[in-house]
């Protein structure tokens, strides 16, 4: 037995129409019936469909035995984005129908289902559509959510009603969209053609309020990238609303032009994202899938063959681009080639010298210039010298052995242009330097080196002692440097010239690059100054919280995945687009 109290802004309404509002996973007609049948009750009497509900009114809805279900479980894969005991999250491909209909009893996402969960689907919306929410059209992709139980369902379906569960999709749309917008009306069943919607007047017959709000994300030549999001969620919403203000979907067969673009298949149109509250644990969950390859293909052609050109990524190593095992996992690796062949510019912007760097530069192919010692130096790795490198000043070459003294055990590493020297030894540098991977190092006394030119010094020490070791230096006020966290356990002063912003400005002025041409990405303190620098920016989700606020976009993976990777995709389907086409290569 459902139960019901009638909220204020129903005054007034019909039963049926109140009823409706309040189970919005319900069809109308399915509802009428069950007045019908003596099974709706009005503040505990039978009433008919035409009854005018008034605010605090108890509605109790007693709900059949659901019917047999004759339709037959098939062994469908699908791709399940998230699932637990009460509901699961699906991508549905295009082409798949949601549930049975006419002409297609079988091989939809209901007969899926049925085989995928065994008979555990909500019964709340009959014996044709167990276990669905809401729909999307059968070729639209994207992102459906599946109601196991009644009470997982008539919690979501009054999330929708909130407004409270939020829809984005991405569309390709005709015509040149301005800027961004909503398109606000109203829509009923088309008078005549029983498979359409129409925008309709606000009194007519069935007319249902209907809101889509869109973002302009790129635009091309005849062609506009949106993102819409759903505030209503009527049939055939957004096709039908863009399509009235003179931008129907690409590929639309219902609502798009005569001579649309045939080749697509179908309307370019995905269920990119979802979040909503989980009905049972009150957790608040958010999904996103990548766009689909029908969808990529289109925007690759709408691009031309070389969507990056004259885009150069600069990205970190340690915590970025490599692993925990020091690695450039195959994902990103594959990324990154990638990158480049459509035309784009990759280099490094870290902390490491140019031994420790070496290898991967010769990986990853790179010839653009790097950015090494945190911005101390640019190097020209198909030359293989530097083309700039600042030193501390001389002054600083006593500050070593003041720390050791004022920090007994504290560890010091210190590098030049020609190799990193540990003056300063404790647990943390051997693991430093041998650990998981070697770091090429000499030991030897800050004496041995006073005719060397220093490129920064590296101060290694457990987290605990690290806020006095920093204050301390700080309370110095050294002329000529600059000092910046490069992980928990290391602390680094550099020469005043150095950082990876002011190193990303000076590779830029060298390659005769704007840095609106320019992204990067990072994960930690002296990370930020790219965020600053660069026209857009990226942090993985391991990146520390100050970074990620400063981060245009965080990608889901940590540098134990593929968060590269990730931020490529970005760039390609989502940022490129926002930041490129608009930002990146017309803005200098």
């Amino acid at each position: 037995m459902l139960r019901f109290t009638v909220p204020e802004e129903l005054a007034g309404e019909r039963l049926d129409q109140a009823l409706s509002a309040l189970l919005p996973g319900r069809t109308r007609a399915g509802l009428q019936k069950l007045i019908a049948d003596g099974r709706v009750l009005a503040d505990g009497q039978k009433a008919a469909k035409s009854f005018k509900v008034q605010p605090g009114c108890e509605i109790q809805l007693d709900e059949p035995d659901p019917e047999p279900l004759d339709l037959e479980p098939e062994d469908i894969p699908l791709d399940i984005v998230y699932e637990d005991e009460h509901l699961l999250v699906v991508n549905k491909p295009r082409g798949m129908v949601v549930h049975p209909a006419p002409g297609n009893y079988s091989g939809t996402l209901v007969n899926a289902l049925l085989w995928h969960c065994k008979g555990s689907l909500s019964g709340i919306n009959g014996v044709i559509r167990p276990g669905i929410v809401h729909r999307i059209d059968k070729d639209t992709s994207g992102l459906l959510i599946v109601a196991k139980t009644d009470a997982a369902h008539q919690g979501l379906a009054a999330q929708i009603k909130a407004h409270s569960f939020e829809r984005h999709y991405e569309a390709v749309v005709h015509g040149r969209v301005k800027e961004d917008g909503a398109v606000r009306g109203y829509l009923a069943r088309h008078p005549k053609e029983r498979k359409r919607m129409a925008a309709v007047a606000a009194d007519a017959p069935g007319a249902k309020e209907a809101v889509t709000h869109y973002e302009v994300i790129a635009q091309y030549d005849g062609f506009t990238h949106l993102r819409c999001r759903l505030e209503t969620g009527r049939t055939h919403q957004i096709r039908v609303q863009l399509a009235s203000v003179g931008h129907p979907v690409a590929g639309d067969p219902l609502y798009g032009p005569k001579k649309g673009v045939s080749s697509l298949g179908g309307q370019c149109l995905h269920a990119k994202s979802i979040a909503f509250t989980h009905p049972v644990t009150g957790e608040r969950l958010a999904f996103d899938v990548p766009l689909p390859p029908y969808f990529t293909a289109f925007l690759q052609k709408l691009r031309g063959p070389k969507p990056f050109e004259g885009l150069l990524l600069a990205v970190d190593c340690d915590g970025t681009l490599l692993n925990k095992k020091k690695k450039i996992s195959p994902g990103n690796e594959a990324a990154v080639k990638r990158f480049m062949a459509l035309g784009g510019a990759f280099t490094l912007a870290t902390g490491r010298s140019i031994p420790t760097a070496d290898s991967y530069i010769k990986q990853l192919n790179i010839t653009e210039p790097v950015i090494l010692y945190n911005g101390a130096m640019i190097y020209d790795p198909v030359k293989q010298e530097p083309i700039w490198s600042a030193t501390l000043p001389e002054h600083i070459k006593g500050l070593p052995e003041r720390a050791m003294a004022q920090f007994p055990g504290l560890g010091v590493e210190i590098l030049s242009g020609k190799g990193l020297y540990a003056v300063g030894w404790n647990s943390l540098v051997d693991a430093h330097l041998n650990g998981s991977y070697r770091v090429p190092h000499e030991r030897c006394g800050v004496g041995s080196l006073a005719d060397r030119s220093w490129i920064k010094i590296l101060f290694v020490t457990g987290e605990a002692q690290m806020p006095a070791l920093i204050e301390w230096l700080h309370s110095l006020n050294l002329d000529g440097v600059e000092m910046t966290h490069s992980d928990q356990t290391l602390y680094e002063v550099l020469p005043k010239e150095a950082g990876k912003g002011r190193g990303l400005e000076r590779l830029a002025a060298l390659t005769k690059r704007p840095l609106s041409q320019i992204a990067a990405m990072g994960d930690y303190y002296n990370d930020l100054s790219l965020a600053q620098a660069a026209a857009v920016c990226a942090a993985p989700a391991n990146a520390c919280p100050e970074m990620k606020a400063a981060a245009d976009y965080v990608t889901p993976s940590d540098n134990d995945g593929d968060a590269v990777a990730e931020f490529i995709e970005y760039l390609e389907y989502g940022g490129y687009e926002e930041y490129g086409s608009t930002r990146f290569l017309k803005e200098s």
